[in-house]
């Protein structure tokens, strides 16, 4: 009887130990064809911005962290059922999004931005007046330009088929700029140096990681977040995948609080 009991307790205890391992993994869904968000590397393993937010986070509460492959709109049923814990794809927080799902708070302000030379004495969208900016087709990069030309004097606006074209003739001084999405300029100007931001136009689009209403690891996600931010983790991993610092007063570098629906 003993020996049985023995047993009993022994095969308690090792279901205990599974239940707790498990219980200490974060899972975070991610669509890996988002670079410089989130990928895969020859070898499967993910990569990214928000992939090095995410191990972070996992870090500093003590925990194991695995990625899940994922459609981007397969993340919303997925944190909603409980699949995963927590998902990460340049998603952005909305009003309509919080009534259903919970967010941390932001760690990226998705801003339009006039990208330029490093010479260019551009420093507001005004000294446009008279210039010639480049756009990449049928992004919000050509719509604003399309929509704000009369109201900043812009001479005229060429439009590209590919970035790259786009920033190596800013780069040659056939344009004046380009108008685009800062985050997918930053990455691009790591491959094409000579180049620097003019102007920052707010857009109010933040990224942040998603998760299921009360989920119990949302507001110790969000300390840690803050922490990064404070100690200059988050920083650090945008000057690693951008290039540059992150600048001040964006939700990179300030702490805030959980987002809440309106």
């Amino acid at each position: 009887m003993k020996i049985r009991t023995f047993a009993l307790s022994m095969a308690l205890a090792a279901l205990s130990v599974v239940s707790t391992a498990h219980a200490e993994t974060i899972t975070v869904g991610a669509y890996p064809a988002n670079p410089p968000w989130e990928y895969k590397t020859e070898t499967g393993a993910f990569e990214g911005f928000e992939v090095d937010v995410a191990r972070e986070v996992a870090r500093r509460l003590g925990m194991e962290i695995a990625f899940q492959d994922l459609g981007f709109q397969a993340l919303f049923a997925a944190t909603s059922s409980g699949r995963i814990d927590f998902a990460i794809s340049s998603i952005s927080i909305t009003n309509e999004r919080l009534q259903n799902q919970s967010f941390t708070q932001p760690y990226y302000d998705s801003d339009g931005t006039i990208v330029g030379r490093e010479d260019s004495k551009v420093t507001a969208l005004e000294e446009l007046d008279g210039k010639t900016i480049g756009v990449v087709a049928a992004t919000t990069g050509e719509a604003w330009a399309k929509e704000n030309a009369g109201k900043y004097g812009i001479a005229d606006i060429r439009s590209y088929s590919a970035q790259q074209d786009l920033l190596l003739d800013v780069r040659a001084g056939r344009l004046e700029g380009g108008a685009g999405e800062i985050a997918g300029f930053q990455y691009a100007m790591t491959q094409v140096p000579g180049l620097k931001i003019l102007v920052r136009i707010p857009t109010g689009e933040r990224f942040a990681m998603m998760t299921r209403k009360d989920h119990p690891l949302l507001e110790k996600a969000n300390e840690a977040i803050s922490a990064m931010k404070n100690d200059g983790t988050m920083a650090a991993i945008h000057k690693t995948w951008f290039g540059v610092d992150p600048d001040q007063g964006t939700s990179t570098v300030e702490a805030m609080p959980v987002p809440q629906p309106q």
